[in-house]
């Protein structure tokens, strides 16, 4: 019996918590009178608690297990032509700027980015943070000698331009 009371007292306090999200503790009011706010993705408590939330349940499981090296950020890409399915496969882009990682930095690249649409509209422009960098990167190329074709009419406005390996959006 003093086992299962035992047992009972050890659980309570773990079943206490497990009720509400594991900020709950953080934002209630302390001695005296401070607050904590978390502002957090609904992700990070899924993973903290394991419990999947009702607002991320329309997400793909392949959108959370995402190399971010090879990711772009889906709010600074969005391509103009070829906007149907695809994949991602091996080829070439050109890369015509690179920064450092401040916001500044990040202002600079999207501007570039946007300065890029300009002149080459229907040439897609990716924007996407690569540690420590923001870079800058366009065009979807299969093989050298396209990117290679391309990159001597970038290179009349951003002479900087180089090209580089990269995943590429290939549309089917």
């Amino acid at each position: 019996m003093r086992k299962i009371i035992f047992l009972f007292l050890m659980l309570c306090p773990i079943w206490g918590m497990a009720q509400g999200k594991f900020t709950d503790k953080l934002k209630q009011k302390s001695a005296n009178g401070a607050v904590v706010i978390v502002h957090h993705d609904n992700d990070i408590e899924e993973l903290v608690t394991g419990v999947k939330s009702a607002s991320s349940a329309g997400t793909t499981a392949s959108a959370s297990r995402v190399n971010p090296q090879d990711t772009l950020s889906m709010t600074d890409t969005q391509p103009v032509k070829n906007s149907g399915p695809h994949i991602r496969v091996n080829g070439y882009r050109i890369q015509i700027y690179m920064a450092g990682n401040t916001a500044k930095d990040k202002a600079a690249v999207k501007a570039l980015a946007r300065r890029f649409k300009t002149y080459f509209p229907d040439v897609n422009a990716y924007v996407y943070f690569n540690s420590p960098h923001w870079i800058c990167s366009v065009g979807d190329y299969k093989n050298r000698e396209d990117a290679e074709a391309m990159l001597t009419q970038v290179r009349a406005q951003f002479n900087s331009s180089s090209i580089v390996r990269s995943k590429i959006n290939y549309y089917y």
